[in-house]
């Protein structure tokens, strides 16, 4: 059996409609097939891309469940937090791994600004030396302008060294 391929368009266009379901409330028994008929597309596959959508959305509340289950723990005693561990029902083991994973992330994100930080450092520097060298031109070609001000001056007053 070949699998149909549907256009990158139409399935934004169908996601798009299962999130104004869940955010509508009217979400009724047949409304998910409702859509795929409208869109002339399998339910099955309609109900696939429902599934991922769900998925992908649970994966970035569950990050961020994490996160606040290191920041909400960071401060407690051991009693606390054994407290805590079994109302969440949470490893202490999985608590750690996640409070060890965001401790990387962050060093990374710090170790990355730092190499970011000097690089612009680098520039900024190169930058201040180009001004530096700009300014020492702009003087030079003022001074020879001015010495060949003057030595026209010079000639108009005293003539051409032929003259004399």
């Amino acid at each position: 059996m070949v699998m149909k391929r549907y256009p990158k368009e139409l399935k934004q266009k169908v996601v798009a409609a299962l999130y104004e379901l869940d955010n509508s409330g009217d979400a009724t028994p047949g409304a998910i097939a409702k859509i795929a008929r409208d869109n002339e597309i399998n339910a099955n596959v309609v109900y696939q891309w429902n599934s991922e959508r769900k998925a992908s959305a649970n994966s970035a509340s569950d990050k961020i469940n994490k996160i606040k289950a290191v920041v909400d723990t960071a401060a407690m005693n051991e009693h606390e937090l054994g407290s805590w561990l079994r109302s969440n029902g949470v490893l202490a083991v999985d608590l750690e791994e996640w409070r060890n994973t965001l401790e990387s992330a962050l060093d990374n994100k710090s170790a990355a600004n730092r190499a970011h930080q000097a690089e612009l450092d680098k520039e900024r520097k190169a930058r201040v030396r180009i001004e530096a060298e700009l300014r020492r031109k702009e003087k030079a070609l003022a001074e020879a302008a001015a010495l060949l001000v003057l030595q026209k001056k010079v000639r108009e007053i005293w003539g051409e060294e032929g003259d004399v």
